[in-house]
């Protein structure tokens, strides 16, 4: 098919250069700015874009949302009509189960972009909601439907994003049926260290944000709170690590690197591809 594809037009219309009121140019002119000093943007889906192009974003995105600590972002069979960036907080990503708990698929952090799914047209096959306070970047789904089309940076690193969701959720299949619940949770530990460091820990005493409740922890690995909690107990014991008030100490890195795995399994890393 000759021409541009059908859903880009929408969007050259609003990008194209036409006179506007003082007003309309302020308010551009602050949603440029607003992205240019985002502190997500070197990691999410825009980050191929240079400053000069920043306007595809910043004149399709809406208004920042803020969703209170446990509030519903989106429910399981939803229709998917946005995509989302996390600007502050975390975010869960959870499949319900028959008899009415929940697995939790993935944790979304600061930078990370989620929401996306293979057919939009399709229910969303899993809820999101705020383990935290949080505060979201909303891009309509046209729109980035939109600019995926016509950027192939933008296409290129949204493929690099996808492909590290895929191996982290291969690495959770392989926690959940293959290692015992110490390694589990040394592997869930190590993996959102990396995700937060873009490293492994190295050094005795390091520390991470670590907001979860020892039901979040176990709804991500398969195990009860109360067997999180031994599990977190013998590796406290052990001078391994110690979790409090939601800060993770990492007391002996290579101890707790030995018990994830990851050295069989190195984990994808999301920055510097795409």
């Amino acid at each position: 098919m000759d021409g541009k594809p059908a859903t880009s037009a929408a969007s050259d219309a609003v990008i194209r250069e036409r006179p506007r009121a003082a007003g309309e140019v302020g308010e551009i002119a602050a949603r440029r700015a607003s992205c240019l000093s985002c502190a997500a943007r070197a990691r999410t889906v825009c980050a191929p874009l240079p400053a000069a192009a920043i306007d595809r974003v910043a004149l399709l995105r809406l208004p920042p949302r803020r969703v209170a600590t446990g509030g519903t972002i989106y429910a399981e069979q939803d229709s998917c009509v946005e995509y989302f960036t996390v600007l502050d907080g975390w975010v869960g990503l959870a499949a319900g189960l028959e008899d009415g708990s929940r697995l939790i698929l993935d944790y979304a952090l600061p930078g990370d972009f989620f929401g996306f799914q293979a057919n939009p047209a399709a229910p969303r096959p899993q809820s999101a909601f705020a383990v935290t306070q949080a505060r979201l970047c909303p891009l309509p789904r046209a729109g980035v439907e939109a600019l995926i089309g016509r950027d192939p940076a933008v296409a290129a690193h949204l493929s690099h994003l996808i492909a590290v969701h895929e191996a982290r959720a291969h690495d959770h299949l392989v926690d959940s049926n293959g290692r015992e619940a110490h390694e589990r949770v040394a592997h869930l530990l190590i993996e959102l260290y990396f995700r937060q460091r873009h490293r492994l820990p190295a050094e005795r005493d390091e520390t991470i944000d670590l907001p979860l409740t020892l039901a979040l922890i176990g709804e991500a690995v398969g195990l009860t709170p109360v067997h999180v909690s031994r599990t977190l107990r013998r590796l406290r014991e052990g001078g391994v690590l110690r979790l409090r008030l939601g800060r993770l100490r990492i007391i002996d890195p290579d101890a707790l690197i030995r018990a994830s795995g990851v050295e069989d399994r190195p984990l994808a890393d999301e920055v510097g591809a795409g």
